[in-house]
């Protein structure tokens, strides 16, 4: 049986907790919701999936190299509220007690630093399990990769599920992203084309080369326009999307192996936040 590498989006984790969980604090009014509830769901992975090995990425608040080549890259995004801000040092202090090592690099998105690690896991013979509801990350899904979306419960993607859902392969998902853009992260694409257009023109033509070289070949004028002056456009989404695999990061998987914390650590730390009802 193969061991298993889990893989946490940290920053993701904590923004749906700070949002889950409303008006936490200690009793100095420190500002705890976005800690607990990760707390818990890393609590929750610890016991119940029983990891071989296990890592938690963040992203740094620097621009990345997307942010170099499109100024506008996630422009449309609010500022990180101050209440969560200053939860990410306790955060990362209660990831540490546990002995579970932190994944982060300036210039990078936590996406890249998660893909490269998943694929460095897969080559060393690992079954993966990247947790994060990030869409973008289900490009990297491979027969050893799944992503572990954390919506109405866990939902699994596996190839199967990718190709159900979105009716290509994974690795087919930023052609698809590149012609229908991504709100999201404001990621342009092309204009006049959602997802299920994308997601048709893919199937017929394979890719996002495969349609700009065949732009004749479809039937709808507005879309056929639009794709030959927008063509520039939905190349650099296509950039913009597809995710590093390559990070520089450093990967000690030693470090990596679940190994035992010390509780009375832990406790103490869980005790000064409060968080009597999680103290092991």
């Amino acid at each position: 049986m193969k061991k298993a590498l889990y893989l946490i989006d940290g920053n993701s984790y904590a923004y749906r907790s700070f949002y889950a969980i409303k008006d936490l604090k200690t009793k100095e009014g420190l500002p705890t919701n976005a800690v607990y509830g990760f707390t818990v769901s890393l609590t929750k992975i610890l016991r119940m999936k029983k990891p071989d090995y296990i890592g938690v990425v963040f992203d740094l608040p620097e621009p990345t190299f997307r942010h170099k080549e499109f100024a506008s890259y996630k422009a449309n995004r609010p500022k990180m509220p101050d209440d969560l801000i200053i939860q990410f040092p306790i955060l990362k202090e209660v990831i540490r007690a546990f002995n579970i090592p932190i994944f982060e690099l300036g210039g990078y998105e936590a996406d890249d630093i998660l893909a490269t690690l998943a694929k460095e896991g897969e080559k060393k013979g690992l079954d993966v399990f990247v947790m994060s509801p990030d869409k973008d990350l289900l490009q990297i899904v491979t027969d050893n990769i799944r992503v572990v979306r954390p919506i109405k419960g866990d939902t699994i993607f596996n190839r199967n599920k990718v190709r159900e859902k979105y009716g290509v392969e994974p690795e087919k998902l930023v052609d698809i992203a590149a012609l229908g853009g991504d709100s999201s992260d404001n990621v342009p694409g092309v204009p006049g084309i959602g997802e299920k257009t994308a997601m048709k023109l893919i199937k017929q033509f394979g890719d996002l080369k495969g349609v700009l070289k065949n732009i004749d070949k479809i039937p709808n004028e507005r879309i056929r326009k639009n794709l030959e002056q927008y063509s520039h456009q939905a190349e650099l989404s296509r950039r913009l999307v597809c995710l590093d695999m390559n990070v520089p990061v450093r990967i000690c998987w030693e470090d990596c192996a679940v190994v035992d914390f010390d509780k009375k650590q832990v406790n103490r730390l869980f005790a000064e936040l409060g968080f009597n009802k999680l103290i092991l």
